[in-house]
């Protein structure tokens, strides 16, 4: 009885126990033995894809820069070839030119094709001189204006000191059969051009085949571009699209020629493109699906002042593409004021899918519509210029969000990269009316601005950027802002007006303003057109 009590006791005692401790951990956590081991990716880096021409120095015999300079014929004066610039062909006659040198100077590998092109002129002299060339010293093969020397040769990546280079020799003999009706003819413009396009050689976690696919680019000049160059010409037999490419070259304005229904280009300016590539009311094309570089060139401007945004005339760089290409202008020069233009009426209405300038300089300004979703400026200098007409209006780029359409017709700035660019002038950078059917993205970093202040100045106007958000603001924007820096010239890095017009600054829920990191930051901005220092703050609003 006692032994069965005592039992009773331990396990009334052991319930209680339980129940205590059931009570204690509701609400409370478990905790077990843990363990845990973790390891890091590697960083994620591009390869380059690198190509250089090269010549050889007769007189130094030594290796020069062949891009974007001209070859001259060579003349033996009985000891060691020379070049001439005033070689007079003859029958019978043999000529040869500077050796060329094409290496591979990036870390990926590459294939490449050399291609003739672009002759001008008397060009019915061309059949009367055959032209032979020889890549490494091997067979010789001859080729007519328009032909492909070499094509798919395959160049290894640079490693180290090493770098993987071929040699070209190319030499002309005139028919010694050339009559007299050959005499006093002259060809101009032939071009040797190098493209480059990724090879298998690398490979990823599958194989080496991921970029077989790869295209070269078409290469063509700008007579052709802007004549009988087609769509067509840009598509192979599965479909693929090769991207365009034309080193443009001195490019002075012309009357611009191309009206549709109440559209298209007007005055004096410069044409890049033709009625086969777009036209008024044509379908626009994918997203991307076309692109078109335009590079090494200068174009000058016929214009070299306006009145005021909504008066300006002979400024026209008419883009007569597809709608929704990708444009790159690369290593050009522009000398006053320029607009970039382009169809627009299409079904639907459309606009480029990209605008992007690389490494360019700008000694004017640039003004009007911004007809491109989006916009990068990167490595570009803005020289300081006066506006001739209206000194006042001297921004080095005005330009205003295209608010036209609506719906399916409406053409918005999507994002605006402005980095690693130099700007000197008197009146800042301003975009404005954005946000009128979407919330843009504004990236600007790592820029140098020397905005000085104009003689005749009587309030403050010599800030760096003003992004404008419209008499009726809609939506708000973001802005990464790191990495740029002023003068003690600049009166501060941002401005607008926060009482109205085309380039008021208002604050809307959404807005977000961050640093290269992502981490909201708060801008102290001057008020346009301020007398009195007075500031407001340009930050994210939840």
């Amino acid at each position: 009885m006692t032994q069965q009590k005592s039992t009773k006791r331990a396990l009334l005692s052991g319930v209680l126990a339980m129940l205590l401790c059931v009570a204690m951990l509701i609400g409370a956590t478990f905790a077990w033995f843990t363990d845990t081991a973790s390891t890091a990716v590697n960083k994620i880096q591009s390869g380059s894809l690198k190509l250089s021409l090269k010549m050889r120095n007769n007189e130094s015999d030594e290796w020069v820069n062949a891009d974007g300079e001209t070859l001259n014929f060579l003349r033996t004066d009985g000891t060691k070839l020379s070049a001439d610039a005033n070689i007079l062909w003859e029958p019978g006659a043999t000529y040869k030119l500077p050796q060329l040198k094409i290496s591979n100077e990036g870390s990926l590998a590459l294939k490449y094709k050399v291609v003739i092109s672009g002759a001008t002129g008397d060009t019915d002299l061309l059949s009367q001189i055959d032209f032979t060339s020889k890549v490494n010293g091997g067979a010789a093969a001859t080729f007519t204006d328009g032909a492909t020397l070499v094509t798919d040769k395959q160049l290894l990546p640079k490693e180290g000191t090493n770098v993987s280079s071929d040699t070209i020799n190319i030499e002309g003999t005139m028919k010694a059969t050339a009559d007299n009706k050959y005499q006093n003819k002259t060809i101009t413009g032939i071009s040797i051009t190098v493209v480059a396009t990724q090879s298998t050689y690398e490979k990823d976690s599958m194989s080496d085949q991921y970029d077989k696919d790869a295209q070269y680019p078409v290469v063509v000049s700008q007579n052709k571009l802007n004549t009988t160059l087609a769509l067509s010409d840009l598509t192979d037999d599965n479909g693929t699209v090769s991207p365009v490419e034309v080193s443009l070259g001195d490019l002075e304005p012309e009357q611009l020629t191309y009206h549709e229904n109440n559209s298209g280009a007007r005055g004096k300016g410069v044409m890049l493109g033709n009625k086969q590539l777009n036209k008024y009311a044509a379908r626009p094309a994918e997203i991307g699906k076309y692109k078109f570089t335009f590079k090494d060139g200068i174009v000058n401007s016929a214009a070299t002042g306006y009145g005021s945004i909504d008066n300006f005339k002979d400024t026209s760089v008419y883009m007569l593409v597809p709608g929704n290409s990708d444009v790159v202008f690369e290593n050009m020069t522009f000398n006053g004021v320029v607009s970039f233009d382009i169809q627009k009426y299409t079904t639907p209405w459309s606009e480029l899918n990209s605008l992007t300038f690389k490494n360019c300089k700008f000694n004017g300004i640039i003004i009007g519509t911004c007809y491109a979703a989006n916009v990068t400026f990167d490595g570009c200098e803005f020289t300081a210029y006066t506006n001739t007409v209206d000194a006042n209006n001297s921004n080095p780029i005005w330009w205003r969000e295209d608010t036209e359409g609506s719906g399916n017709n409406a053409n918005p700035i999507k994002t605006f990269v402005f980095t690693n660019n130099k700007v000197t002038g008197t009146r800042p950078v301003k975009i404005e009316r954005i946000g009128h059917t979407v919330s843009p993205t504004f990236t600007i970093k790592n820029n140098q601005f020397d905005i000085s202040k104009q003689a005749t100045d009587t309030n403050t106007k010599n800030m760096a950027i003003n992004i404008g958000m419209g008499e009726r603001p809609n939506l708000p924007f973001t802005l990464i802002d790191d990495g740029n820096t002023i003068s003690s010239n600049t009166a501060s890095l941002y401005t607008a007006s926060i009482s109205g017009g085309s380039n008021y600054y208002k604050e809307i829920p959404g807005m977000k303003v961050v640093d290269g990191n992502g981490k909201d930051k708060i801008i102290s901005a001057l008020v346009w057109k301020t007398t009195t220092g007075e500031t407001f703050e340009i930050k994210t609003i939840h």
